[in-house]
């Protein structure tokens, strides 16, 4: 997954959060460890972590922040569900969703995809 659809998504902390995955940074460098946090930016802070320099000894550190300007590709773990995870941000961020719960969201979607459906049908009579 490529850096700018992981920023546009970067609300899948709750799910990313403690899984262990690998960073690629621009300059080459390799990080893997286990995802603590997530922010809107994709600032990734991570633990026990594994820091490799092309062509040299790999280093261990305990923790580490990385920029989000800096990554280049993250290694999306293969137990995340990212359509799941970035719907459920998705949702999430509406504020009729977060004041009425999903199931009055669905509803609603439902009930306008009605009218346009009935419109239609009736600009195609006209």
């Amino acid at each position: 997954l490529y850096a700018e659809r992981v920023r546009e998504s970067s609300g899948i902390n709750a799910e990313y959060g403690g899984h262990d995955t690998t960073v690629e940074l621009r300059n080459e460098i390799q990080i893997t460890g286990t995802v603590a946090h997530v922010d809107g930016f994709m600032n990734i802070s991570m633990s026990n972590v594994i820091y490799q320099i092309p062509y040299r000894e790999a280093s261990k550190f305990a923790k580490i922040q990385i920029h989000g300007r800096q990554i280049r590709y993250v290694h999306i773990p293969d137990q995340i569900n990212m359509q799941k995870a970035i719907t459920k941000q998705l949702d999430g961020n509406r504020h009729d969703t977060l004041k009425y719960g999903t199931k009055k969201r669905e509803a609603y979607v439902e009930r306008k995809r009605k009218e346009r459906q009935a419109a239609l049908e009736k600009l195609k009579k006209e």
